[in-house]
């Protein structure tokens, strides 16, 4: 008998440990590797993960999933893998499309396939 049980996630999502890492899923871990695989290709440089981003004047805080640099373009550039769309992310997109720092790449689909759903250039971003 067990009372001390770790308590299941809300959404299913199975802790996952890669490269030292913990990870809150396997589809999180899954599109962290394929960072890894695009920074030993010369692609990016990965910065971190779990970055700290505030949005608008009123420093509404979103905690990236990672954080990269563009070797490319040399711009910095935050992932997100995204399993579930809660409405809090969906409130939390809308402001970054606007007040977003940065590029934003968004990544669905499972742990065995994941796939590039959309990159968002935020509006202070985009040319004139």
């Amino acid at each position: 008998m067990s009372f001390l049980r770790r308590p299941k996630s809300k959404f299913r999502a199975k802790r996952t440990e890669l490269d030292g890492r913990s990870f809150a899923s396997q589809f999180e871990a899954a599109v962290y590797a394929l960072y890894k695989l695009r920074e030993k290709a010369g692609e990016i440089e990965i910065l971190g993960t779990q970055e700290h981003v505030y949005l608008t004047d009123a420093r509404i805080n979103y905690i990236t999933d990672y954080s990269f640099l563009d070797l490319k373009t040399g711009e910095k550039v935050h992932g997100e893998a995204k399993g579930f769309e809660t409405p809090e992310w969906k409130l939390k997109l809308r402001l970054y499309r606007f007040y977003g720092p940065c590029r934003l790449e968004i990544w669905k689909g499972t742990y065995i396939r994941p796939v590039l759903h959309e990159i968002v250039i935020p509006k202070a971003q985009k040319p004139l």
